[in-house]
């Protein structure tokens, strides 16, 4: 029995994502920057010395789709030629961020993960690009982890009148030269998660045989016992299945081919608990069928998707590092395993949903917010370092905190804004701080890559979740105390609290949402009772957590949504309930959408010029829209025209069309104000607009105190 691992994390001491910032900022080189990716391959390489497969080629300074795209020309136009953008740093970061007159690629969830992508806009034929950079593989050890043609075709935008066999057919021409290139030891860690969501399209087979190296092919993410006599049938050295997520996979063990070798994903590399009784049980059944001599050990899919080292956590979680610990362990038949005993939890079967029935409607023509926070400065993060350090004292920190909260509500009511906010300046994360307030989570130090340079502390539920105090309504009330606009309150929905935690193994994650829904609740009825009248409950993780398999899709949806519902199911007729989706392909749940019960649902849509909003509109969604008309990823200023758009192009009653950012301003700068500035210009030419046929209303319904 060997081992190996998918991936491995890019977080090492956060000099990626240091040292690309400080590029964008001007103080770094490009040199420096491709120093410190090298320093961070060192590293990895390091601690996967014992492994039998090393993956090479597993991280990037942003993103691997993003750098697969590049390497076979599949980046947009408006950034240069092929050849600059893999060849230049400057050309290849601009992509995601964008640049003057370039707006970013748009940006979409890794299939049912908080890992983001840039997606590929497909403007011209593929072609494989020899100057884009390639990991070092001259240890016999080494393997090459490549993203397969159809998966990055299935992320990908196509701009141009070929059909997807087409460039399918292309595309693996590219790859096949490219593959070619390679040394001739080397394996291929061909990755294709988009089987288990777009099938195995037609020539695959003969895609394959056209390789000329060994090929380990890996479906993550699920079971494909719909799709194993295809697969088991290709002519690849080995084949990964990932038996945490896909547990149906142990089915077909019987007929797993004799001439291949079985990379079994036995590690949950999604979670960080310790390997357990579970994962003993799981080995032994593998082992019966699947001879040690053609199998493989590994994680289920890439450890990007957990922190590097547990050391100095307050819990023994088992992170990166530990994970090819336990790898090592099983390889040897020392491991210690950590008893396992589930904790089953009925569901409720009651609907739960608020006494209104009918969706609050603004006064106004296009009214006006923001999601939530605002840029979250150096100075606002060296205020939070110094407490917890013991450098200012509490009372000394709150004042500091208000200070920064009047001055944002203050510049908030000069621009004109309908609905303010308090900035969430006292949060460090929209999760990790609820989960600091409550009951039954444990913070974690160690950071997780979410998209590019931007890193998060997902918590960990370590047990019954619940809310002991009142945590955002002193915030919220101060804030309401700045002015007499509506303040709203900002919370996180349950659904995303448990998807953007690492929850438990031994509790169904659908009784997580409820136990977290609840301790929610308490907090909006203690908004309720300060004062708040409009209160905005985020759930940008309902579409990340869509099971791939589509046979456990609705009983998810079915309590995601009732979870949802539940936060605000006791509200008087008069609070009125917002809520904020993000970085999704929404057409999947449309009906959910529409069953969620919000008056107002803002959305992210500058990246998509309006399509996520018209396809809505198109369902029959009952309530109002918040379009998300500029991209605050990006630190390019949007022209006025562009965010006319959207709005111009909606068929929908303008008092019920919000105008606001795509997403939180937290990780902005200065710019963030100017952007809004640019915003509230074209809010004001589309009220001249609506006021020309209608009468436009004078806002003193919105909720907040009267002049």
């Amino acid at each position: 029995m060997k081992t190996t691992t998918l991936g491995f994390p890019n977080t090492y001491q956060s000099l990626i994502k240091q040292t690309v910032e400080r590029f964008w900022r001007g103080a770094a080189g490009e040199e420096e920057v491709r120093r410190a990716f090298a320093e961070v391959e060192e590293y990895n390489r390091r601690a996967q010395k014992n492994l039998d497969l090393v993956p090479a080629g597993d991280i990037d300074l942003y993103d691997r789709l993003l750098s697969t795209a590049v390497r076979f020309s599949l980046a947009p136009s408006r950034f240069g030629a092929p050849e600059e953008t893999a060849r230049s740093l400057s050309t290849y970061l601009s992509i995601p961020r964008g640049a003057e007159g370039k707006p970013a690629s748009p940006m979409v969830k890794w299939f049912n993960t908080n890992y983001h992508v840039v997606q590929p806009e497909i403007e011209r034929d593929p072609k494989w690009q020899k100057e884009a950079a390639l990991p070092d593989l001259s240890d016999s050890r080494a393997k090459l982890a490549l993203i397969g043609p159809w998966t990055l075709l299935s992320y990908a935008i196509n701009k141009t009148p070929r059909p997807m066999p087409e460039l399918f057919a292309l595309l693996g021409a590219e790859y096949r030269a490219f593959i070619a290139s390679l040394p001739a030891h080397t394996i291929v860690q061909l990755e294709e998660p988009s089987f288990l969501t777009r099938g195995i399209p037609d020539g695959y087979g003969d895609f394959l045989k056209g390789l000329e190296r060994a090929v380990h092919l890996h479906v993550y993410f699920g079971a494909v016992n719909d799709l194993a006599d295809r697969l088991f049938a290709f002519p690849v050295a080995g084949i990964g299945l990932d038996f945490v997520d896909g547990p149906e996979n142990l089915s077909l063990l019987a007929k797993f081919p004799k001439d291949k070798a079985l990379v079994a994903g036995v590690v949950n590399g999604r979670n960080v608990w310790p390997i357990s009784a579970r994962t003993k049980e799981l080995l032994g059944t593998i082992r019966a069928s699947v001879p040690d001599e053609r199998l493989y050990i590994s994680p289920s899919c890439s450890l990007l998707h957990v922190p590097l080292s547990a050391k100095g956590e307050a819990f023994p979680f088992s992170f990166a590092e530990e994970k090819i610990a336990e790898l090592a362990s099983l390889k040897s038949g020392n491991a210690e395993f950590a008893p396992f005993t589930p904790h089953p939890a009925a569901l409720p079967e009651e609907r739960f949903e608020r006494a209104r029935k009918t969706f609050w409607v603004s006064p106004i023509a296009y009214p006006t917010t923001t999601i939530g926070s605002f840029p979250q400065t150096a100075e606002i993060r060296k205020a939070r370092k110094d407490l917890r350090e013991g450098a200012v004292s509490e009372a000394e920190y709150e004042t500091f905190i208000k200070e920064r909260t009047k001055e944002c509500v203050e510049r908030q009511e000069k621009l004109g804004l309908d609905i303010l906010v308090h900035g969430e300046f006292e949060r460090n994360d929209m999760v990790q701080y609820f989960a600091e307030n409550f009951s039954g989570f444990t913070p974690i130090k160690g950071p997780v890559q979410s998209y590019g340079t931007r890193h998060v502390r997902p918590p960990v539920i370590t047990g019954d979740v619940d809310r002991p105090r009142a945590f955002t309504v002193p915030w919220t009330t101060y804030a309401q105390s700045c002015t007499k606009k509506p303040v709203k309150g900002m919370l996180t929905g349950p659904v995303t609290i448990v998807q953007w935690s690492f929850p438990r193994e031994d509790m169904e994650k659908e009784a997580q949402y409820y136990m977290v829904a609840r301790a929610l609740a308490k907090e909006v009825k203690d908004l309720v009772a300060g004062g708040a009248i409009h209160i905005q409950i985020d759930e940008p993780a309902l579409r990340e957590g869509l099971p791939l398999d589509a046979k456990r899709q609705a009983h998810y949806l079915r309590h995601a949504v009732n979870a949802f519902r539940l936060t605000f199911a006791s509200v008087p007729d008069e609070t009125i309930i917002h809520s904020h989706m993000c970085f999704s392909e929404f057409g999947d749940i449309l009906d959910a959408i529409r069953d969620m019960g919000t008056d107002v649902l803002s959305i992210e849509d500058s990246k998509a010029k309006g399509k996520v909003a018209a396809s809505i509109r198109a369902s029959g969604f009952p309530a109002s829209l918040g379009l998300g008309v500029f991209d605050v990823h990006s630190p390019r200023l949007p022209e006025v025209e562009e965010m006319l758009a959207i709005p111009s192009s909606l068929d929908m009653d303008p008092r019920r069309v919000w105008i606001n950012p795509d997403c939180g301003l937290k990780t902005r700068g200065e710019e963030a104000w100017t952007q809004l500035e640019r915003m509230m210009e074209a809010v004001r030419i589309l009220r001249e607009r609506f006021a020309r046929s209608f009468s436009a209303g004078d806002g003193s319904a919105l909720g907040g105190k009267s002049p």
